[in-house]
């Protein structure tokens, strides 16, 4: 609009902008306090309905929160449909790298694919970006991806907190991501919403800290170090072929990580 204001080509942005199939504006909140602009969209967000053509919008808040915008404007972008867009959980995380890989003719190993979704982008363009930046620099320095090169050429993207990894940590965070209370963990409920979380901390314990069985037995309700034995070998085993489940416990330690 600022280009035809300058190029008193007004006329022909109207003729153009009210007449469109489709408008898509992203990020309206930067019309914020810009009256003008304001005036225009009105307008044109008019001419556009009254010809029932498709207006798409996007936003970092919902209509109400946006300040600095005209109640008119608001009032009809309340009448629309409303969709909250959220970030991509971890199985969409995993199908997004998939594609990418595919789309680039790539192999590339699950276990690396799920290393990289478990850091939990929110961004698709970092998320995407990682894979690409991997896959560049196993090919330059003619090196095999695997999930060893990958933690190497990620470090800096996602780096190591300082925050030491406990045992208590970990249960937190456990909990956390699979939506339970930590006491359900300690608890002797066997069910298997329960057992499985149970076993991946365990194993996160044994992995990551330096307590002994004993010790991590004795922090999940007074467990015997044969029953961590048996969690930490059968998650070792059963993430080799979900892979889900290595996501997953990718996603908790980057956490941890943090």
């Amino acid at each position: 609009m600022v280009y035809a204001i300058q190029q008193n080509r007004i006329p022909e942005f109207h003729e153009y902008y009210r007449t469109v199939e489709v408008l898509l504006i992203d990020d309206i909140q930067f019309l914020t306090g810009k009256e003008r602009t304001q005036e225009e969209f009105f307008h044109a967000f008019n001419a556009l309905y009254d010809r029932s053509r498709q207006i798409v919008v996007t936003s970092d808040r919902p209509p109400k929160e946006l300040q600095g915008i005209a109640d008119r404007l608001r009032s009809r972008f309340e009448m629309g449909l409303l969709a909250d867009i959220q970030p991509p959980d971890l199985e969409t995380r995993i199908a997004i790298l998939q594609k990418k890989a595919s789309l680039e003719h790539v192999d590339i190993p699950q276990e690396v694919i799920n290393y990289v979704a478990g850091h939990g982008f929110s961004n698709i363009r970092e998320l995407e970006g990682s894979l690409v930046r991997l896959v560049a620099v196993a090919s330059l320095q003619n090196r095999e991806l695997t999930l060893e090169v990958a933690r190497e050429v990620l470090r800096d993207i996602v780096p190591k907190g300082n925050r030491r990894i406990t045992i208590t940590r970990i249960m937190e965070e456990v909990a956390r991501f699979f939506k339970l209370d930590v006491k359900d963990l300690t608890a002797r409920r066997r069910t298997h919403d329960i057992a499985i979380p149970r076993q991946i901390a365990m194993y996160l314990a044994r992995e990551y800290t330096d307590d002994s069985l004993i010790a991590i037995g004795e922090q999940f309700g007074g467990r015997d170090h044969t029953t961590v034995m048996y969690a930490y070998d059968k998650i070792t085993q059963e993430r080799r072929s979900d892979q889900t489940l290595d996501a997953a416990i990718h996603e908790i330690l980057s956490i941890l990580e943090r």
